[in-house]
């Protein structure tokens, strides 16, 4: 701050000293008064946004500040539901899962859906990276590669390529044809794995546990 009033003061008293010879001393006055008042109300001004500033930074804080007595892990169980699938292979090739898949499709009349996914040497599987860094969550907060694995995503019987490291309880490393899903207990899993096992012998269902959370 001193260094705003040194100059200031400096300048008035050249203003002062200039008036004794000047006969039109009375403007030199009123320009005094005016710079007093300017300087004045800058530091006012300059206290008032200090002042503004600590008030946002004190609210944020506060607004985060809830976040802390949050137990995530409890929340993270809450929006986890029991989720059965049925499947019919697992396989560490994804070219061989998605053959089964297409020929699946065609035999059970189940649509395919892929959800876009494809094969990924960093984690097996991945949305695109579009859908990754715009969609999940509304966007900017996840980056490209992610899996998320499939829940109440859209019809309950279908053909997917989906990987086990997502589903808790799967072996890892292994791209699964699923052909149906539903929450522990709907019959349209005992209709589906009825259905799939007039194809695929070894077809058979898996429930586990699946995170509801944000997805794409």
């Amino acid at each position: 701050m001193k260094s705003y009033i040194y100059p200031l003061l400096l300048i008035l008293c050249a203003c002062s000293e200039a008036a004794t010879d000047n006969p039109e001393s009375s403007n030199t006055d009123q320009t005094e008064t005016i710079d007093d008042q300017s300087a004045k109300n800058e530091v006012e001004n300059r206290g008032q946004k200090s002042d503004s500033s600590e008030i946002v930074a004190e609210n944020t804080t506060d607004e985060f500040d809830e976040f802390d007595e949050v137990d995530w892990e409890e929340f993270a169980d809450n929006m986890t539901k029991d989720f059965s699938f049925v499947i019919l292979i697992s396989t560490k090739s994804y070219d061989a899962a998605l053959e089964r898949a297409k020929d699946a499709s065609e035999k059970l009349g189940y649509p395919i859906d892929l959800r876009g996914l494809h094969a990924n040497k960093e984690i097996g599987l991945s949305l695109s990276k579009e859908v990754v860094e715009n969609e999940i969550c509304g966007g900017g907060v996840a980056e490209y590669p992610v899996y998320i694995p499939r829940n109440d995503w859209g019809e309950s019987k279908f053909v997917s390529v989906e990987y086990s490291d997502g589903f808790e309880g799967f072996t890892k490393g292994y791209y699964i044809v699923v052909v149906a899903g539903g929450e522990k207990g709907d019959p349209i899993i005992k209709e589906a794995l009825k259905e799939s096992r007039k194809f695929y012998k070894d077809a058979y269902a898996k429930t586990c546990g699946v995170y509801m959370g944000c997805g794409c």
